[in-house]
């Protein structure tokens, strides 16, 4: 048996399915609950998260505090700012409406890549633990995974609100060992970002990219990444020789 640890955007869930339906949905819901007009929503939304995105990018946000202070400041904003844009008056609970904003609309949404739900049940099936890490929100991942039908099926899931930690610090995946007692050694890690890899590696964990649309040539591969995948159909075999070539081993 091995424990396998599954990044949820780009690995099991596809940003680009759940992006434009998020959009729609969330004008929806702040226009039925709110007043306003469903554009003035739209455009809302669209300069709000055009200075999340920024914000999120530079290096010093996340210098001004832990993770969830960053990143709950942020979520706080990101609503306000949308308030703001659409004209309307702001909501009691910013950081509140945009966790409920984020269950609402992500639940009610099916983004998962078409190989995801059988890749997982075939690896439960083979008896292997299956997990999902993400550097999400609790509500964002658990609101993505429910609307994907795939949150049931799983293991356990960890977040960087859990854990109060990015992808890109051993901290991160320290935490996991500890919380799970796992050996990492004998676990994997799959994600399509190298330096959410890099973390784990560092921690001992068995690191596996996601690369759907090839675009890291072979030569270009980090050397703490031990295999590249296309899809995650072909993972369950990965696992299961690569478990029984280290019962041969030993």
């Amino acid at each position: 048996m091995a424990d396998v640890f599954l990044d949820l955007w780009g690995v099991l869930a596809d940003s680009r399915k759940m992006t434009p339906a998020y959009r729609q949905r969330a004008a929806e819901i702040l226009w039925s609950r709110h007043g306003g007009s469903i554009e003035g929503w739209l455009r809302a939304h669209d300069v709000a998260l055009a200075w999340y995105e920024e914000h999120m990018r530079e290096p010093e946000t996340w210098e001004r505090g832990s993770w969830i202070e960053v990143v709950s400041r942020a979520d706080t904003e990101n609503i306000e700012r949308m308030f703001r844009e659409a004209k309307v008056p702001p909501p009691p609970d910013p950081h509140r409406l945009s966790v409920s904003l984020d269950l609402d609309v992500m639940s009610a949404t099916d983004a998962a890549f078409p190989d995801a739900r059988s890749a997982i049940a075939r690896l439960r099936r083979d008896r292997h633990r299956v997990f999902v890490s993400t550097n999400a929100t609790e509500s964002n991942a658990r609101g993505a995974l429910r609307g994907a039908k795939i949150l049931d099926e799983l293991d356990g899931l960890f977040t960087g609100e859990m854990l109060n930690a990015g992808k890109t610090d051993p901290a991160y995946w320290r935490g996991i060992v500890d919380r799970l007692k796992v050996d990492p050694k004998r676990s994997f890690v799959v994600d399509d970002r190298p330096e959410y890899l890099k973390a784990a590696a560092l921690v001992g964990f068995r690191c596996l990219l996601m690369d759907r649309e090839a675009r890291l040539p072979p030569a270009a591969m980090p050397p703490y990444v031990e295999a590249a995948l296309r899809n995650l159909a072909g993972l369950p075999q990965y696992v299961a020789d690569a478990v029984r070539a280290a019962r041969v081993r030993a």
